[in-house]
């Protein structure tokens, strides 16, 4: 009795339904257990593949015929930079996908013949991702050699100061915020001396406004009328303190107005003590920096670092 469906792990699949590459696949797969149980199965599946072969071979005898990589052409060579090229290695890749899932089925492996295979396909995968990335990189490097033209030309003006070489537009500007610095840095330097002068101006007034209205007395109306002179004095001389406070030094020769930008720049003196206030107060900033100290150690060879455990995990390389 010629069997319908085929038995897989997931289920009945239809035979006449299942696709080429996963018909192909199972039947491999049928094929490697040798099951008399499933003899019929075998026999349609083989039926139906001869069917679907000559149909595929009718069809593009290059894709289903190995012409991805034929004898004597490397993967490269076969898969030239066009789009037939990729359209090989999407129905190559495709195929081994369909093939993955096929062994990556959620059933454990039974033997050492099915490990092979399983290893055999890990190898397929990873030759047809090689000759993907070259066919992509022989395709954008067309692409890549004009863009590389063009950054080229521009760099020379334009490339960054952290560039090996800079552009000239951002030495030029360099030298010019140095020149400019210099200046600015001379006028701000002075206008802190007159916001000191100008705070001690105005405390010393505050002081004196103060003993002025402590001293008089209500029915001495000359001696209260001075003492709020001396406050009105003192509260002007605060708002020339706070007017230098905050004001800024700027050249004006554009659109907008450039000025010095204060930066607060951190020196470590005493490791121990910022240590302890770090893991005090970013803990898990500090075990993260450490975990990474204690993996590259590990990947160095260590097998033992104080204050952590190293365990062996083993997965396939």
């Amino acid at each position: 009795m010629t069997a319908t469906h085929y038995q897989s792990s997931k289920g009945p699949l239809e035979i006449a339904s299942m696709p080429g590459p996963y018909l192909a696949n199972a039947l491999a797969k049928l094929e490697r257990e040798n099951d008399p149980a499933r003899a019929a199965e075998l026999a349609a599946m083989r039926d139906r593949m001869a069917v679907l072969d000559a149909e595929r071979e009718e069809e593009n005898p290059r894709v289903y015929l190995g012409a991805n990589n034929p004898p004597g052409e490397t993967p490269a060579e076969a898969l030239a930079p066009t789009p037939e090229g990729f359209e090989a290695i999407k129905v190559n890749i495709e195929d081994l996908l369909v093939e993955a899932r096929n062994w990556a089925d959620g059933v454990a492996v039974e033997n050492q013949a099915q490990a092979d295979e399983i290893a055999r396909l890990i190898e397929d995968l990873r030759a047809a991702e090689g000759a993907a990335d070259e066919a992509r990189k022989a395709e954008v490097k067309p692409l890549d050699d004009a863009r590389d033209a063009i950054q080229t030309r521009y760099n020379v003006y334009i490339a960054p100061l952290k560039n090996k070489k800079p552009g000239k537009v951002p030495l030029a500007v360099s030298a010019l915020k140095t020149t400019l610095g210099a200046w600015l840095t001379k006028l701000d330097d002075e206008r802190r001396e007159r916001e000191a002068a100008a705070q001690a101006e105005a405390a010393k007034l505050a002081q004196e406004a103060a003993a002025a209205m402590r001293a008089s007395v209500p029915e001495d109306f000359g001696a209260r009328e001075e003492a709020e002179e001396k406050v009105a004095e003192a509260q002007a001389a605060a708002t020339v303190a706070k007017q230098l406070s905050t004001a800024r030094v700027h050249a004006h020769g554009g659109n907008r107005a450039i000025g010095l930008r204060t930066y607060w720049v951190p020196a470590l003196t005493n490791p121990r003590d910022a240590l302890a206030h770090y893991v005090a107060t970013r803990p898990d900033d500090i075990k993260a920096f450490l975990l990474k100290l204690a993996t590259e150690d590990v990947a160095a060879g260590k097998r033992a670092v104080p204050g952590f455990t190293i365990t062996e995990d083993r997965k396939v390389a």
